[in-house]
């Protein structure tokens, strides 16, 4: 069995997709993003790349072509990965957003470092496990970016046997030759959080060359320093205990972000550190030796001569060339989600010195931010047409842009069409739209419907709370709209958590309905019980469990955001989408709004609790979506099917299976046709990304039975494979 082939599926995976797609009328949708944003009367060159807020850097060259590119991965459990292509000359920066590459990443979780750690020019992958670290090798070639999975759990050898080298969730290491023997060590801190660990690599000692990691714990307390339980004060001189286990045993606050770096070319690595309750940046320098290090002076309001680091909260740093000058630059940008800055959070530093005595200059604090479209956390986006121009609009509401812990301010942001029916063109109007900020709700997430029959549409703002605040257009047909709050907690309606709703008239009776979708998953379903002039709606829902639809995975929220609309025949089609990024598709709706909805297929966008809408804004007849993301940005899609999906290589055809049942809830079973002579075969699974879900091997003389309880729902693919034979097909999970 092998547990890493992900990359021998390049070939096979369009060609599963393109049957998926087939045998379930592919949702197909890809991005539009040629779409142009002004902002400030400038183009922006990323606008629909989603935001960032928690954001983690490292270079890598993704296309081959010998530049070092930019790898994001924004931290949460869910970890989002974002891609973009260096386009930049000499001493220029210029980054293009290519969601295409992001889609080559396996899974992650907390923070992922790219580091070439075998010395073949290739950045390599070392990724949070619980309390550890894998690793993923590059293995890329002329096929393209390919990661194989080389080890699932590092591990070290220390005075007690082979121990797991320690990393906990919140922290990241410092992963670099600490010792310039050539390979690469890692620094972490241990379990107490007081005392950072060496773990030192043996592979030039035991071969002689870079490309093994076989650790060995050389110290507990490397620097010879500590920090303080209380704060994130340095003792220096500190010997934490002489013997293995004896240190003192006090704790500290959970969370720290390590950056080895030599600042002063003296062959030592300094320590830059940055904790989870702190603004600032702490850098040690080292006085020691490359055997033992030593730590003798400490500056807390790091670098000295330009703006010091003050960012909330937990600002970790990134030691990266931002504009191909050859020397390295340094990137800041928070580390902890849901509590820091979400808004011009990444912080640049030019190195102004070299790359051997590098000289940090504060040079801007929306480094990426400037060129897109980011509305600090909990993006919502709704089509809307706001100066009744004929033209769909933007407005954008939002979770809101960070005050200080656990206060938000929350806003409208509107983008007002300036293109054509044909070609849509967007400007940033305001970031306050309608002044709703002067109503302190607890997240402001819109919808626009006629709810009075007087031509113009109103808006209902949900919130997290789960209520809706209805406005009502005093403007007249054909007027620039103008809200005025007509009721706070709109006819008592109360969901509980995070309120997205849409007006639509789901039992087609020419009375406009609400349809809202809550952090539960669920979706409501509230029926408009008064007239056409006059809404009326009782504070409980119609049906609770609309078109028994659920999201929400056993990790987590659901987060369920719901777009209805109608198909090309003007029967409808629902989307929801989901926390984990997926947007999900259904319909038998009609004469069925108390019953089960079909489940159709689903796309994966790469994106944290995508809120949809759609309109048709380029007059093609076709709806596009909109759709928001958890850390403030947008993107648009359009009909197509994705760049990565296509016609390959034939496939093996004397291997071919069933799958059943199919939808599938819990199980599965392979039915194999034809004489397999007891020979082993290898089932692995993939979600639509391409990413490896599962991976089995079994006796094809058994009933193959496979479990998916912890799948999510969506589109899945199987490949099958036997003595050089290959098949695949593919299932749907509800």
């Amino acid at each position: 069995m092998n547990l890493h082939k992900t990359s021998t599926f390049a070939l096979l995976l369009p060609i599963a997709l393109l049957f998926c797609f087939q045998a379930f009328g592919q949702m197909s949708f890809i991005r539009y993003d040629s779409v142009k944003v002004k902002a400030g009367g400038q183009y922006l060159d990323n606008a629909w790349a989603g935001g960032f807020n928690s954001a983690q850097f490292s270079a890598i060259d993704l296309d081959g072509d010998g530049n070092k590119d930019l790898f994001c991965m924004e931290r949460n459990w869910d970890a989002m990965i974002k891609t973009f292509l260096n386009k930049g000359g000499s001493g220029e920066t210029n980054y293009e957003y290519a969601p295409y590459y992001s889609h080559k990443f396996p899974i992650m979780h907390n923070w992922a470092l790219l580091v070439d750690y075998d010395c073949d020019g290739k950045e390599d992958i070392f990724t949070s496990v619980p309390a550890g670290i894998a690793v993923y090798k590059n293995i890329s070639n002329e096929d393209g970016l390919k990661f194989s999975l080389e080890s699932n759990l590092l591990r070290t050898q220390t005075p007690n046997g082979m121990e797991t080298v320690y990393v906990s969730p919140p922290d990241i290491p410092a992963l670099s030759d600490i010792d310039g023997d050539g390979d690469l060590d890692i620094l972490s801190y241990g379990i107490l959080g007081k005392y950072v660990k060496y773990y030192k690599n043996l592979s030039i000692e035991n071969y002689g060359n870079c490309d093994k990691l076989e650790f060995n714990l050389e110290s507990e307390c490397w620097g010879h320093f500590s920090e303080s339980s209380q704060d994130n004060s340095i003792t220096l001189s500190d010997t934490c205990g002489s013997t293995y286990l004896s240190r003192p045993m006090g704790t500290r606050h959970a969370g720290s972000a390590l950056l080895a770096i030599d600042l002063n070319d003296n062959g030592l690595k300094d320590i830059m550190i940055s904790d989870i309750s702190f603004n600032n940046m702490v850098m040690l320098s080292n006085g020691g030796s490359t055997a033992d290090a030593n730590m003798t002076e400490v500056e807390y309001n790091y670098p000295l001569n330009t703006q010091a680091v003050d960012l909330r909260v937990f600002p970790a740093a990134y030691f990266i060339d931002i504009d191909n000058d050859q020397t390295k630059d340094l990137l800041i940008s928070p580390n902890n989600p849901n509590t820091s800055e979400n808004f011009s959070n990444i912080w640049l530093y030019r190195n102004i010195g070299s790359q051997a005595v590098p000289v940090f200059d504060f040079a801007q604090d929306d480094f990426l931010q400037d060129q897109m479209i980011d509305v600090g956390e909990g993006s919502r986006p709704v089509f809307f047409d706001a100066n009744s121009d004929g033209l769909q609009d933007i407005v954008i509401g939002n979770y809101g842009y960070f005050v200080e812990s656990s206060v938000f301010d929350s806003k409208l942001a509107l983008l007002i069409n300036i293109g054509t029916p044909s070609k849509p063109e967007y400007e940033l109007q305001s970031r306050d739209y309608s002044n709703l900020s002067i109503f302190n709700f607890n997240g402001a997430y819109p919808c626009f419907g006629d709810m009075d029959n007087d031509g113009d549409e109103d808006m209902i703002i949900g919130d997290e709370d789960g209520k809706l605040h209805y406005f009502q257009n005093t403007s007249g047909v054909g007027e620039e709209a103008n809200f005025v709050l007509a009721q706070v907690n709109f006819m008592g309606i109360d969901i509980g958590e995070t309120a997205l709703a849409q007006i639509i008239d789901i039992n087609r009776d020419g009375k406009p309905d609400l349809l809202v979708g809550e952090k539960s998953g669920t979706v409501n379903y509230f029926e408009n019980i008064g007239s056409q002039d006059n809404a009326l709606f009782d504070s409980n829902p119609t049906n609770d469990f609309f078109g028994r639809i659920d999201v929400m995975p056993e990790c987590c929220g659901g987060y369920a955001s719901a777009f209805m609309t109608t198909d090309s025949v003007g029967e409808f089609l629902l989307y929801v989408g989901s926390q984990p990024g997926w947007i999900y598709e259904y319909n038998n709706i009609e004469d069925n709004i108390s019953g089960k909805f079909y489940l159709i297929d689903s796309l994966f966008v790469n994106a944290l609790n995508p809120n949809i809408h759609g309109a048709d804004i380029n007059n093609d007849g076709k709806t596009e979506l909109v759709y928001g993301e958890y850390p403030g940005g947008i993107s648009i899609l359009k009909s197509g099917v994705p760049t990565w999906i296509g016609i390959g290589e034939n496939l093996a055809t004397k291997l071919t299976f069933n799958v059943f049942p199919n939808p599938a809830s819990n199980e599965i079973s392979l039915n194999f046709n034809g004489g397999l002579n007891n020979s082993i075969i290898e089932i692995s699974i993939f979600n639509s990304l391409g990413q490896m879900v599962s991976n089995s091997s079994h006796n094809s003389a058994n009933k193959i039975k496979i479990n998916t309880n912890n799948f999510k729902s969506g589109i899945y693919i199987i490949k099958a494979e036997i003595d050089n034979l290959i098949s695949t097909s593919n299932f749907i999970k509800r």
